[in-house]
């Protein structure tokens, strides 16, 4: 009795351990799953920021610098976490990722760190002076002064022209004010915050740094600087009171044309108090955080370095009016008449729209005679014919000098003297498109005519119509804009507008000026405009033809938009290149002997190598494989598939002796009806279009093997379900093609949900785009809500019955196989039609028989 006690005993302790050991294994593997699943969040999440970089490259223009940041702030987040979660996982390999990772985060960080040359130079420069003239520093300064300040200087030298004394604020003083104290940062920061330039926030934003920059005081060195200037100024011999202009421009460096944001400060008399001039100037530097400063900048891809800044102080008479002088027609550069606009204030009060203008046109040829005549009030015209005649005469001289058509701004004192403050080369036009003849019928569909052209081109979209900033808050990128006069303002939207009608306005007004540089169509003049056209009428707008037609008048638009798109060679484009060649190239090879933590080179070569090691983790969960071959099983269906089920607890019917699990076995419900879907129709490989396998083959070699209701296929990626009885999350790659299916499918109906994702491809983007859209809107017939971005489509539904959720699970892992290399026949519009046909029907099957 005692022996038998004795046995009873150690088998009691040997069970005990065995239980305790059970748990152990259960509870570590448990909290293997979480971090498991931990990564695949972060895997998935790093794929999507990847996406987003390559469609923001090709075709998701324009974009700002602060997009570049936010995605490489969001790639490093999530290269961080998979290593993180790597480590959970398997440690063996993290001290030597992290390595890497910060190795490759300080190469990145240094792309966006500005280069200390923008801070040399002299940070104030007196105007009149042979230093500007002479050709070696003039070359040397071309860095440092904005072209046409330079420009217009030597034209003072060479054709003796009026232009004011005065000095410049260089782009180095600029900079080193915005670089001192952490300002530039601070800028930085608040863009980043905002997340975009999105018009419902860029006007809140904008004054926000206004009114840090007005706040924050000028350099010691830069203040010394400019009040030695000021005193200069005072010391001359002038006839009558003078004031001081403040003119700075915003431009793209290296470009001479008439193009960048003119900015103006408020005139001073040149006896101000030294504080009134600080802060004149402040309120001149804050333009540059002005709306459309700010849009500017994020349209034309400008860098804070790739955009020049300089700001010009003029001594000019009081009492003086202003305007602008064109040598000959902006929308086709001949010279025909010289175009003189002017108005009872200062230029900037003319161009931004601020005072009525009067119109003239001058002979071009000598003598120089006025021949037409457009005064805002007949009787009292802000512009006599001698005074246009004297401006038209220095128009023409500087164009001679120049060689080239330009735009000149200047003013006139009470004695009816000229003075030049600023001459721009003329732009040239877009090229002349291919527009087609309205055929006659569409005279019916005419709903306004008259007006001038401003910048030629066609357009069909909704109408936004605004009066204030409000109005267009929720503006959509394309519609075409309908204002009563064309203020500065509304060049905020010069990246998403698709048009510009503007009942009252001018050829050389500043939203003029934008809609020629960015190619957007442009009626302006249109008498009627704002009682005619309403928000939400879709319209075509014929800026050529000077008319609006109802509805979409596909006939008349051309193939192609005409828009500038300023994005490929710009300083934020090359940027966004230089840190994605950090990113997005691929390196490694799995089965290569070099695929090793320590020759990872890029972020996609962290990642690749962490989801390698983290898939293997789980696969191969516990040395001694007692977890694994409980928990993790091949999937076998008559035959192994290329699918491997990870148990999360009560998925298995039983506990198969062998490492495969038949899908008889699986008690998983929402596994069940997914196969199904998957499994019911073999796929019969890509439908065949020359261009789009070409296209393929360009991206990727296809491979014929990736068919995982094959007999007999061979995988380099592991594809697997994570399983438990109502639960089911499949993550599948096949090549370059990723879809994952999530779902919950209990007796509680309020916590079943479904979740289809599907992103990636082999072809160009255009065509993976195509297929997401091809795939939403089959989706959308069985009820799915999908979502679209870029060349990713998810789809959500809660709240499902679970035969309900059964027949939409089974149209999901149709999809998951029958989307493969569809993007090959996107642009093939008949093979379209017939594989929406076969696949409609297939999952209406599918969707009835279950």
């Amino acid at each position: 009795m005692a022996f038998d006690r004795l046995r009873r005993f150690f088998n009691n302790l040997s069970r005990h351990k065995s239980s305790e050991n059970e748990a152990q294994i259960s509870n570590h593997y448990l909290r293997s799953h979480q971090s498991f699943k931990l990564f695949l969040s972060a895997w998935n999440s790093f794929q999507e920021i990847m996406s987003d970089i390559r469609y923001t490259l090709c075709c998701d223009h324009p974009f700002g610098l602060h997009r570049v940041r936010a995605l490489c702030t969001g790639i490093s987040i999530q290269v961080f976490q998979c290593i993180r979660r790597l480590g959970e996982l398997d440690s063996a390999q993290c001290n030597v990722l992290f390595e890497r990772f910060n190795a490759l985060q300080s190469i990145v960080l240094k792309e966006f760190e500005e280069p200390e040359s923008c801070l040399l130079g002299q940070e104030v420069f007196p105007l009149g002076t042979e230093d500007l003239v002479n050709e070696t520093n003039a070359a040397q300064n071309s860095s440092l002064i904005d072209p046409l300040t330079l420009n217009l200087e030597a034209l003072r030298a060479k054709l003796q022209i009026p232009v004011p004394q005065g000095f410049v604020i260089t782009a180095a003083g600029c900079q080193r004010y915005f670089h001192a104290n952490g300002l530039q940062s601070e800028i930085n920061r608040l863009i980043q915050v905002v997340g975009g330039l999105e018009p419902k926030y860029v006007q809140q934003l904008a004054k926000q740094l206004k009114e840090l920059i007005q706040k924050t005081p000028l350099t010691d060195s830069l203040r010394t600087a400019v009040m030695e200037q000021v005193a200069r100024l005072r010391q001359c011999q002038f006839d009558c009171p003078m004031q001081l202009l403040f003119l700075g421009r915003v431009w793209p460096s290296g470009v001479h044309e008439d193009c960048g944001i003119v900015v103006w400060g408020p005139p001073l008399p040149l006896d101000s108090t030294e504080s009134q001039i600080e802060d004149a100037i402040l309120a001149t530097l804050a333009h540059k955080q002005g709306i459309q400063s700010l849009v500017y900048r994020r349209a034309r891809g400008l860098t804070d370095i790739g955009t020049g800044m300089c700001l010009t102080c003029l001594a000019v008479p009081q009492n003086c009016l202003g305007g602008l002088a064109q040598s000959c027609s902006v929308l086709s550069l001949k010279s025909q008449n010289i175009h003189i606009y002017a108005s009872t204030g200062l230029p900037q009060e003319l161009e931004y729209s601020r005072l009525p203008v009067d119109r003239l046109s001058v002979s071009h040829a000598k003598p120089h005679k006025v021949s037409k005549r457009h005064p805002h009030l007949p009787d009292n015209p802000a512009i006599d014919d001698e005074t246009a005649c004297k401006v038209a005469t220095l128009t023409y001289e500087i164009e001679a000098a120049c060689g080239k058509p330009q735009t000149v701004t200047w003013v006139a004192d009470a004695n009816k003297n000229i003075y030049i403050l600023l001459s721009r080369p003329m732009a040239a036009p877009l090229p002349n498109a291919e527009f087609s003849t309205p055929e006659e019928d569409l005279a019916s569909k005419i709903l306004l005519q008259g007006g001038f052209t401003v910048c030629p081109g066609r357009v069909s979209g909704a109408i936004v119509q605004a009066q204030k900033w409000e109005d267009v808050y929720d503006f959509p990128t394309g519609a075409i804009l309908v204002l009563p006069d064309d203020a500065y303002i509304w060049g905020g939207l010069i990246d998403r507008c698709g048009g510009f009608i503007v009942e009252k306005g001018f050829q050389g007004s500043r939203l003029a000026s934008l809609a020629r540089e960015f190619g957007k169509p442009a009626l302006f003049g249109l008498t009627g405009a704002m009682d005619a056209l309403k928000t939400g009428m879709i319209v075509t707008l014929g800026a050529d033809l000077k008319t609006v037609y109802q509805g979409r008048q596909q006939s008349i638009l051309p193939k192609k938009l005409q828009y500038r798109d300023w994005m490929p060679g710009s300083p934020v484009f090359k940027l966004l290149e230089k840190v994605s060649a950090h990113i997005l190239p691929l390196n490694l090879n799995v089965d290569s002997v070099d695929f090793r933590a320590d020759n990872c080179v890029t972020y996609h070569d962290i990642v690749s190598y962490c989801h390698e090691r983290a898939v293997n983790s789980m696969f191969n969960l516990g040395s001694n494989k007692q977890n694994a071959s409980r928990n993790v099983k091949q999937l076998r269906d008559d035959v192994p598939k290329q699918f491997w089920v990870i148990n999360l607890g009560d998925g298995f019917a039983h506990q198969p002796k062998e490492p495969v699990i038949d899908i008889k076995d699986i008690t998983s419900r929402p596994m069940q009806a997914l196969w199904e879907g998957m499994t019911s129709y073999n796929w019969e490989g890509p439908a065949v279009n020359s261009k789009g396998f070409l296209s393929v083959l360009f991206e990727a070699t296809a491979n014929p093997n990736l068919d995982p209701t094959a007999q007999t296929g061979h995988f380099t990626e592991k594809n697997y379900f994570l399983i438990s009885r109502y639960y089911c999350s499949l993550h599948s790659r096949f090549g370059f093609h990723f879809v994952s299916t999530e779902a919950m499918l209990s007796d509680h109906v309020s916590r079943n949900y479904l979740t289809f994702q599907l992103r990636g491809g082999a072809a160009d983007m255009e065509r993976r785009i195509q297929r997401v859209h091809f795939v939403a809107d089959i989706l959308w017939e069985f009820g799915f809500e999908p979502h679209i971005h870029n060349d990713a489509v998810s789809a959500n539904l809660k709240g499902l019955p679970p035969k309900e959720g059964e027949r939409l699970l089974a149209v999901a892992g149709y999809m998951t196989i029958h989307t493969r290399q569809l993007d090959m026949i996107m642009l093939d519009s008949t093979l379209v039609a017939a594989k929406r046909k076969e696949m409609l029907a297939r999952c209406r099957t599918l969707y009835a028989k279950n």
